[in-house]
């Protein structure tokens, strides 16, 4: 019983763990959580690309697009750290 215990506490700490973070960190990013959840609890490795790639979209509360350069900054910036433009809140 005690090592039944142990195995799932191992795959939940592998593998499903990894995915909730991940499908987290998309959402916030305005990708497709369902899709990022299953990669990244397929593949945990793929976490790292989900932490380091950028959004897709504004995202109201975490990210915001530049009205003049269009890049993507985080939404607590009141410059954007591109081109220095103010940010209208």
């Amino acid at each position: 019983m005690l090592h039944q215990l142990q195995q799932i506490a191992f795959m939940g700490f592998f593998f499903l763990l990894p995915g909730i973070i991940g499908a987290r960190l998309a959402w916030s990013k305005g990708r497709n959580p369902f899709l990022w959840f299953l990669l990244n609890t397929c593949f945990p490795p793929t976490l790292m690309i989900t932490i380091y790639q950028g959004p897709v979209r504004p995202v109201e509360g975490h990210y915001r697009q530049c009205p003049k350069c269009s890049e993507y900054s985080k939404w607590r910036d009141s410059v954007c750290r591109f081109c220095q433009t103010d940010l209208i809140a």
